[in-house]
């Protein structure tokens, strides 16, 4: 691998870790109200993740799998807790 497709994995796992703050947050909390499930980012991330596998290019693929896993995470939890009801104020006091 030459210093350019270093460089694409660097990017891409920040890029797809982004995810990670909200997930946590999400968890937590089990609130995901601030969460969309129109995210703009899920069809790009998945159109990168089938131009990737089209060029068979490892940086692009991983990347994008990542965010793309992270995404979809994101999106059953919203499902999951936006369906229950708010937790009670002490139960957010105890976490």
């Amino acid at each position: 691998m030459d210093g350019w497709t270093y460089l694409a994995f660097v990017a891409g796992a920040m890029t797809s870790t982004g995810y990670l703050p909200q997930i946590v947050k999400g968890y937590r909390t089990k609130r995901m109200h601030d969460v969309s499930l129109l995210m703009p980012a899920v069809l790009g991330m998945f159109l990168w993740l089938v131009y990737g596998l089209a060029r068979e290019d490892p940086a692009i693929i991983a990347a994008n799998a990542v965010g793309c896993s992270l995404t979809l995470l994101l999106v059953l939890m919203k499902t999951r807790y936006d369906g229950r009801s708010s937790p009670s104020p002490k139960a957010n006091r105890d976490a």
